[in-house]
């Protein structure tokens, strides 16, 4: 088997050690080729400089990009000058579902079979193979790709057709990023009337939720390798609040949430882990408490 990684940054690199251990015959292709070139150094593979290349001598590519335009760039490109009559280009990334059926129809159109497959988990999760595949497509191919995300997923849950992965993921992370903020606004709270934060992590383990807190805290008063940065948060959650919009439904919590973290970011915590954008908030805390 050949797959082909698109984007090698973060996921797409470590993705890429996976599939190396098991085997796989791998293409890269990014935008910025020193990127690439790094990667193939590092675990073997072949460079292209040319999309269409990569498409044609694989028997699937699996995309990491940001966001919309980054994915629809790529269909787009391919679409273009693509004449094969084969290929699978499984989109890995968080995007809208708006963009990702844009996707769809853009390559169904060149013969090319389109997958959703958000996945959950890190950089330590693609590199041992650990991820969790929330998947969305034809059937049929469906059927034809379920090894291959197999080989790098802990768990693959088929959901049915697009955009209904990208749909779930979306839903799932707009309750997994929420914590931060609201970890933040509860120990602003406490340190505006003096009340020692670690008192709430005392008490809370004797409640529900104590393991949440327990999970986030350590993350968020000090900080930590990055798993998922806060500018990336910040773009999940503007894209939660347009496809509500796109549907006419409030959004009220997504809209604040996206704030939350744009203050953030614009603040020195965009490139930070996600967690750590709180501790923004607790030193404003702090700092008009100490002014009292």
């Amino acid at each position: 088997m050949k797959v082909g990684i698109i984007g090698t940054g973060v996921m797409g690199s470590n993705l890429a050690k996976c599939l190396s251990r098991k085997g796989v015959n791998l293409g890269y292709y990014n935008r910025t080729i020193d990127k690439a070139k790094l990667v193939a150094r590092e675990i073997g593979g072949v460079v292209y400089d040319d999309l269409l290349k990569l498409i044609a001598e694989c028997e699937a590519v699996v995309v990491f990009v940001p966001r919309d335009e980054d994915l629809l760039e790529v269909a787009s490109i391919i679409s273009r000058r693509f004449s094969g009559s084969k290929g699978v280009f499984i989109n890995a990334s968080t995007v809208t579902p708006q963009a990702s059926l844009e996707a769809l129809k853009i390559l169904s159109d060149r013969g090319i079979d389109y997958v959703e497959a958000p996945v959950y988990g890190s950089s330590s999760e693609a590199s041992e193979c650990r991820l969790v595949s929330i998947v969305a497509s034809e059937k049929r191919v469906y059927n034809a790709v379920k090894d291959l995300l197999e080989l790098y997923s802990s768990r693959v849950y088929y959901v049915g057709e697009p955009p209904s992965a990208i749909v779930l993921k979306l839903a799932l992370n707009n309750i997994g990023l929420a914590f931060p903020a609201l970890l933040a606004e509860s120990i602003m709270l406490l340190e505006a009337y003096s009340v020692d934060y670690k008192l709430l992590l005392d008490v809370a383990r004797e409640l529900w939720f104590g393991q949440i807190i327990e999970r986030y805290m350590e993350r968020i008063v000090s900080e930590k390798p990055v798993r998922f940065k806060a500018m990336w948060a910040m773009k999940d959650y503007s894209y939660i609040s347009s496809s509500l919009r796109e549907r006419g439904l409030p959004s009220m919590i997504s809209d604040a949430l996206t704030s939350f973290y744009a203050v953030a970011s614009v603040n020195g915590y965009g490139e930070k882990d996600y967690p750590y954008s709180a501790n923004y908030y607790i030193g404003l805390a702090r700092k008009r408490s100490s002014v009292k």
